[in-house]
């Protein structure tokens, strides 16, 4: 396994998410996550106008919207994982009526730049 810690980060005041590993990382701290987590995270990324919405994010897991009660659950488990390992940050942020958009800039794989507010 990668020892990510050993990874120089280009960006030193963000996070990289490994997709295929389902782990974010600063160049110090190592956060593992979930398939539903690492989906959440990937999907905030990809959101182009910033802010996705609670059924964006369900339909990205591949549940139903309308049925799906899980994802309050998701998302509270991520943050408090997140600020763990973060010195107290966090990942995301709600925005009333909307949805959610990351607080924290963060690479995928060395790709693309997105996210942060």
């Amino acid at each position: 396994m990668t020892n990510f810690a050993e990874i120089p980060l280009q960006y030193p005041q963000c996070w990289r998410l490994d997709i295929s590993n389902r782990i974010l990382f600063d160049g110090v701290n190592q956060i593992h996550l979930t398939s539903i987590e690492s989906v959440i995270v990937k999907s905030m990324l990809l959101k182009e106008d910033r802010v996705i919405s609670k059924a964006e994010l369900i339909s990205s897991i591949g549940r139903d919207p309308d049925l799906y009660r899980g994802l309050q659950m998701s998302l509270s488990r991520l943050q408090i994982k997140f600020k763990k390992n973060a010195g107290g940050s966090h990942l995301f942020r709600t925005v009333r009526n909307r949805g959610y958009c990351l607080t924290q800039t963060i690479h995928i794989n060395g790709g693309a730049i997105s996210g942060g507010a």
